[in-house]
């Protein structure tokens, strides 16, 4: 038996492991905990997150230094983007002025040839070569009428399609990016949050003094910001109206969770699988 017999090389489709070898169209990837950012880790430098910690009203940690940096660079971005968006409108308006004068002007000197017995100009007339060249080829227009829009020619100068450099709208304001969905970022919101710490570095519950983990429902009080597990502040904190802590008034609409990635396991939620799109071509 030669060698070439033993190749899968006659085949008309791939096999499942030639398929994950080329990496050819739509990839899938199983997250594990590895994968996961730690529910006290800030979602813009991806590190453990620095004192003062700050918290946003959906529950995404960060450092105030991160998240003060990336509000002022959010905000030079805007006023970029207004510049060059007023800058686009101004040339627009004058190219839209520029084009009405030039139809102002064909039409006062075709008043006055018609004033002084002269015909009008031909279609032809003062045409650069390419644009008569490029209305010989078009042929004959069709009576009637009934004129077909001329299709644009790559080929030909003056009938080469353009593209108008639109200049895009910016933000309407600062936007917090951590979650799947954008949503507004306000600096007089934030609340900073006051984790327990052990000696190892485990955050901890200042009720019953488990760690805190990512499978652990964290929640934040947002008039004192300390850090309490879901279940402490389910069974002492809205029942009593008070921080477990400092015995500041807390209602319902105070509390914060505090979003995490998850563990990498279906048990803890998050998202298990990622997805990567790719276009695939068909025969």
């Amino acid at each position: 038996m030669v060698r070439h017999s033993k190749n899968n090389t006659a085949s008309s489709v791939f096999t499942y492991a030639e398929r994950k070898m080329t990496e050819y169209g739509t990839q899938r990837r199983r997250l594990g905990h590895d994968a996961k950012r730690s529910f006290d880790t800030c979602y813009l430098c991806l590190r453990t997150a620095r004192a003062p910690i700050m918290l946003c009203t959906q529950g995404h940690v960060s450092c105030r230094e991160c998240v003060l940096a990336g509000i002022l660079e959010q905000k030079q971005a805007i006023a970029r983007a207004e510049q060059r968006l007023e800058k686009q409108q101004q040339k627009d308006a004058a190219e839209r002025q520029q084009q009405q004068r030039a139809r102002d002007e064909r039409e006062i000197d075709s008043h006055e040839r018609r004033q002084v017995g002269l015909r009008d100009k031909r279609p032809g007339d003062g045409e650069p070569h390419d644009g008569k060249r490029a209305r010989l080829l078009a042929g004959p227009r069709p009576a009637g009428g009934s004129e077909k829009k001329a299709l644009t020619s790559f080929w030909i100068p003056s009938m080469a399609p353009t593209a108008a450099a639109a200049a895009k709208a910016p933000a309407p304001s600062v936007q917090c990016l951590a979650g799947a969905e954008a949503h507004p970022l306000r600096l007089k919101e934030l609340v900073e949050v006051r984790f327990r710490t052990a000696a190892n570095g485990d955050r901890l519950c200042p009720s019953c003094d488990r760690a805190l983990r990512n499978s652990s429902k964290v929640d934040v009080l947002a008039p004192c910001g300390h850090a309490i597990c879901h279940r402490c502040v389910s069974t002492f904190v809205l029942g009593s109206g008070a921080c477990f802590v400092c015995q500041h008034k807390v209602s319902a609409k105070d509390v914060i969770r505090i979003d995490s990635e998850g563990t990498g396991f279906a048990a803890a939620g998050g998202q298990m699988v990622a997805t990567r799109y790719d276009s695939a071509l068909q025969a």
